[in-house]
């Protein structure tokens, strides 16, 4: 049913529904009171918000250029208009019109120059391209002794650059004016702003007509890339790696179908952002890959219609499967998605709940599965939290395709490194007990205390102790929920899975490997060596040891979140309250924040904590010293501390501030200063920090040894020799006692007093 306007009046315009079409002749002019509308055409797309004209410049041409669609329901006011005489008529209907006319096409026009710079590049950067893989591909053939296929005479086509319609420089600095002084400017006389309306509709017409040409013309130069045929560079460049005899000429081959490929996703992803509509190029070669398996799969076609196989994989139902799909359209339409408004909020609330009922079942769906037996949009749903392919760029699922590699095993290395899947894996295998609640529960006491009051029978709370289901169901809400939006760091714009908006720059450079996180983490040892060293108990009734104490080395586990983040979380020092387990620190991994700036922040915090729960309730009591103890002293009577400056004190009462007085927080931030440039020899800390953090979280030998030349750090160094030396005799003496009795010292009491000797 074609759209009825009311001239001279107010009309409301469904979302969806055509205002006018391009080639049509002009019937009229109109004001955009409220909502969207989006002017496209096959090479442009730009979306016109509220206060805007739609179709003035229209009456110098003739005929519509652009067709005009409701991006989301609005309102528009429409004047009667069919050429240029009607205009005088509009602008008298209200003197502020002028300038908001001038305002609107200043604004049209600025996005069209940008649009048009930026198909100019690529035009000519895709021109220059072709002729460098052509000649490198004659040259391989040359090598090869095969005869080079001819280029289609497409590929001859010159590339002409743009000529900048005339007053087109004086029209984009009259765009920078502000609107209001605009509408106060042309006030004063109409055939001064009719002049200037005349002058930006000529340059909106040709300014038009070069993103049209060089769109038209990239459109041609893609056929030269991939047409779905074989005279184009992808099937040359596939049929020369097939022919070559050499693994070089293979290899530089496959470089070249790559380079293509690579350049293909660059201008689907400029397609649909600046027109709206996939590349045709691109689409031939989803094509031809369709047509002939025997075309390499090098750099395969990236997930299709994820969100639909995701739903479908998890076993959601019909009705929950359309529910949610509206609820990700909703949010994907969202102008503003950081939005903090109530009615975003409900909507990422209604997502978040889902994603994780949804995540849970797509989990046990994968268990036991092996990892080429799990589709690639379901790793890439649980390892990156990518529910839609839509919602990110083409080159951005690329690179995300690029990271799913196979389980890297960092057991060897005493370290753990985890991504969630795999965490929840040892979780609902029992290779890990639940983590801590937000209340700082373990599994085990959150059961006892539902049956304490009620909530569950003591045969309810047996079996959900051994119940592999109902651990795993707690862990993803506890861990995974509670804590994923805080490696995020958006606590208040945070939603679960990945969107195109959210992810700036390049994934390559957020992403981490476990590799690069086991080398953070060595990194942080050599430097501060005793980090993860703990001292337990020791017994051996076979040698007669009824008490002795041991020191060893416990790794934390490191997991994995599927987001892109800011921060680190040291969830727990240990586990099981059980000092001999690993901690356990959550990192994003897709992060913009340096690895090494993680690893420093999440184990300050830790050890704070371990100290914590080694002291138990001494842990704030001066009299037996430990780093807790100590710190709280130093910071609970900074202002009376003689060793303090004035400054200095300032500085603390700063810290104070920025921590909001979380003793822990200040601490965290002291050691984040004393890795990373107290042990360069950069005095960032005040003495008393630095005795404190040199006794209880000492350098390497080495860069002791360079530190205490130094005047400010003798005296902190000389504390933590002297407390070293007492270790080792006490230590020394208790071993002596056992070997007079006729003990051989076991290799953990060896292990223990080689540890204080060496470091």
């Amino acid at each position: 049913m074609a759209l009825t306007i009311k001239m001279n009046g107010i009309n409301h315009i469904p979302k969806g529904e055509i205002l006018f079409e391009a080639g049509m002749e002009p019937d009229g002019v109109f004001a955009l009171v409220k909502g969207k509308a989006t002017l496209m055409n096959p090479d442009f797309r730009i979306t016109i918000s509220s206060g805007d004209f739609l179709g003035l410049s229209d009456l110098y041409a003739g005929k519509r250029l652009l067709t005009c669609i409701a991006a989301e329901d609005m309102t528009v006011y429409a004047f009667p208009a069919k050429t240029t005489a009607d205009i005088p008529a509009i602008l008298d209907a209200n003197s502020e019109y002028g300038g908001r006319v001038t305002a609107s096409l200043g604004r049209y026009i600025t996005e069209l120059f940008a649009r048009e710079n930026t198909y100019a590049r690529e035009a000519k950067q895709l021109s220059g391209e072709i002729t460098d893989w052509y000649s490198r591909y004659c040259t391989l053939c040359k090598t090869e002794q095969l005869r080079a296929a001819a280029l289609p005479e497409t590929a001859k086509e010159a590339f002409v650059p743009s000529k900048m319609p005339k007053w087109l420089e004086y029209c984009l600095e009259s765009a920078k004016i502000p609107a209001d002084v605009q509408k106060s400017y042309f006030s004063f006389s109409r055939k001064v702003v009719l002049r200037h309306i005349e002058e930006q509709a000529g340059i909106c017409r040709d300014m038009l007509a070069e993103c049209t040409r060089q769109g038209d013309f990239i459109r041609r130069q893609g056929a030269v890339l991939v047409n779905g045929g074989a005279d184009n560079l992808f099937f040359f460049f596939c049929a020369l790696e097939n022919a070559a005899k050499s693994e070089e000429a293979k290899k530089a081959a496959a470089a070249l179908r790559d380079s293509v490929g690579n350049k293909l996703n660059t201008l689907t992803d400029l397609f649909e952002k600046y027109a709206g509509v996939p590349f045709e190029a691109h689409e031939k070669r989803r094509e031809a890959r369709k047509q002939n398996a025997s075309l390499p799969s090098v750099s395969e076609e990236p997930c299709e219609n994820a969100l639909e196989q995701i739903l479908s994989y998890a076993g959601v139902s019909e009705k929950e499967a359309v529910e949610y799909t509206g609820l990700l359209q909703k949010f994907t339409a969202l102008e503003d998605k950081s939005s903090t408004e109530d009615e975003v909020r409900r909507l990422k609330k209604q997502l978040t709940e889902g994603f994780y009922n949804i995540y849970e079942a797509v989990f046990k769906k994968t268990y036991k599965k092996e990892e080429r037996e799990i589709p690639q949009v379901i790793r890439l749903f649980l390892d990156f939290g990518l529910l839609d392919e839509k919602m990110i760029t083409r080159t951005q699922l690329l690179e995300l395709e690029k990271f799913v590699l196979e389980p890297v095993d960092t057991e060897s290395t005493g370290c753990h490194i985890f991504t969630v899947r795999e965490w929840l894996t040892w979780v609902y295998e029992g290779k890990r007990e639940p983590s801590k609640n937000e209340f700082d529960q373990e599994y085990v006491e959150m059961l006892r205390e539902l049956r304490k009051n009620g909530e569950i029978t003591e045969k309810e709370e047996a079996e959900k102790l051994k119940d592999k289901e109902e651990r795993l169901h707690y862990e993803v809400q506890n861990l995974f929920r509670y804590n994923h939006r805080l490696v995020n760091g958006q606590l208040s714009s945070f939603v679960p899975f990945l969107y195109g908006e959210f992810l700036t720059g390049s994934l390559e450079r957020t992403f981490l490997s476990k590799q690069s996180v086991l080398k953070s983490l060595n990194w942080l040892r050599s430097l501060d060596y005793s980090l993860f060293y703990r001292e337990f108990l020791y017994m051996n009734k076979e040698l007669g040891i009824e008490k002795e104490y041991r020191v060893a080395e416990v790794l934390p586990d490191i997991i994995l979140f599927p987001t892109l983040g800011t921060k680190s979380v040291m969830w727990q020092d240990i586990s099981c309250r059980h000092r001999d387990t690993p901690g356990r620190f959550l990192l994003p991994l897709l992060s913009e924040v340096p690895v090494d700036d993680l690893m420093v922040r999440a184990s300050g915090r830790y050890r704070w904590e371990l100290c914590r729960t080694i002291q138990g309730t001494a842990w704030n009591n001066i009299q037996i010293k430990s780093l807790t103890s100590e710190y709280t002293d130093y910071l609970m009577y900074y202002k009376k501390n003689r060793d303090l400056s004035e400054e200095r004190k300032e500085k603390v009462k700063t810290q104070l501030q920025k921590g909001k007085n979380n003793f822990r927080e200040v601490y965290a931030m002291d050691y984040e200063a004393w890795i990373k440039y107290e042990s360069a020899g950069a005095f960032k800390l005040n003495k008393v920090a630095r005795e404190i953090l040199a006794t209880y979280c000492p350098f390497d030998a080495k860069i002791r040894a360079q530190l205490a030349q130094q005047p400010a750090f003798e005296e902190a160094m000389a504390r933590f020799g002297r407390e070293r030396a007492k270790k080792i005799r006490e230590t020394e003496l208790r071993n002596h006692a056992l070997i007079k009795n006729g003990v051989e010292l076991p290799k953990e009491l060896l292990d223990t007093i080689a540890y204080y000797k060496e470091h």
